[in-house]
């Protein structure tokens, strides 16, 4: 019986790091980031979106969008009430969605943060295609017939489709605020991202002119850049972001 994901807490120092996982990820997307970050002293939690986790992807095709929103807004909330006053925000593709929008909300709490491979300008995607051979192999590690297998693939068709436009028309939101962020932004990219054009992280970027901007591209990385084979140098690079940080407060 595999083991399913699950959210996870480690309370360490005062400043707090919250990491958000991918589309059809989990929070084993941003373990090892958060391992290194405890070395350096950081508490880390990486919530679990409702309906992610599971043998059965299409729970997190029902599962409607804004509950996630409200999963990240809650996460945030919850690191507050545990009495952590300085907090850093980041997310891994759909997620640095949810960290950007936070970084838009002005809380006093959060003090830096960012997104890794995060489509926030709508671009070309592989995300459906990529949803369905996820969805594909999930099916085939639970040893169901083919045939049946085919039939489940294509119902969940129209349904990828419904909530990647959602997440996309969120997206696009959340870019047209960005103008509101007032802490500093470390945003990174994988050269060799199969899921988003790549050169999105440059609208980012531009869109955030107004803070101090970290854009770090990782030229043969693809896009799950936390557990690319890049991903000492890059975890290495987010702390040294966040050293900066703490040195100029």
């Amino acid at each position: 019986m595999e083991k399913k994901p699950t959210s996870f807490f480690t309370a360490k120092g005062k400043k707090a790091v919250l990491l958000f996982h991918a589309y059809s990820g989990s929070p084993n997307d941003v373990r090892m980031l958060s391992r290194a970050l405890e070395k350096e002293n950081y508490t880390v939690y990486a919530p679990l979106f409702l309906g992610h986790g599971t043998m059965e992807p299409k729970e997190i095709l029902t599962t409607d969008f804004q509950k996630w929103k409200e999963d990240a807004q809650n996460a945030f909330y919850a690191l507050v009430k545990e009495g952590y006053r300085e907090i850093c925000v980041f997310g891994l593709s759909m997620g640095g969605i949810f960290a950007m929008d936070l970084l838009t909300k002005g809380h006093p709490e959060i003090v830096a943060g960012g997104a890794f491979c995060s489509p926030l300008f709508k671009t070309k995607n592989n995300v459906p295609e990529n949803f369905l051979l996820y969805a594909k192999q999930l099916y085939q590690r639970q040893k169901i017939d083919d045939a049946i297998i085919e039939e489940k693939l294509n119902k969940l068709k129209p349904l990828v489709m419904k909530q990647l436009h959602a997440i996309e028309t969120f997206g696009e939101k959340v870019s047209q605020n960005l103008s509101s962020v007032k802490v500093p932004v470390y945003l990174a990219q994988g050269g060799a991202d199969e899921m988003i054009d790549a050169n999105t992280v440059y609208n980012t970027a531009t869109a955030l002119q107004q803070v101090d901007v970290t854009l770090d591209w990782y030229a043969k990385s693809g896009h799950v850049i936390t557990v690319d084979p890049v991903h000492r140098q890059f975890e290495k690079n987010v702390i040294h972001f966040l050293t900066k940080q703490n040195e100029k407060r």
